[in-house]
This record gives structure tokens, sequence and C-alpha cells, in this order.
């Protein structure tokens, strides 16, 4: 039985992992933030 969790939990730690990942991932659009350049820089 212990031989079988230690093959099972590092599988199970990847899956749920996975699942955060794609679950935030959505929520996380800060990458495509742009934020307006003051007047200033432009000139």
């Amino acid at each position: 039985m212990k031989r079988f969790l230690h093959r099972l939990l590092p599988v199970c730690c990847s899956v749920l992992t996975l699942a955060a990942v794609v679950g935030v991932k959505p929520a996380c659009i800060w990458i495509l933030h742009q934020p307006e350049v003051p007047a200033a820089l432009r000139k």
C-alpha cells in the first residue's frame, strides 16, 4: 500500500497544480494591461 501511495501522491499533486494554473490563468490578464503614456513622455 505504501508503494502505491508513493506513486500516486506525485501524480495527484501534479494534477492539482495543473488545475490551479488553468483556473487562475484566465483571471490574470495583467500581462495585457498597457497603461497610458504621460503627455510629458510623448514629446
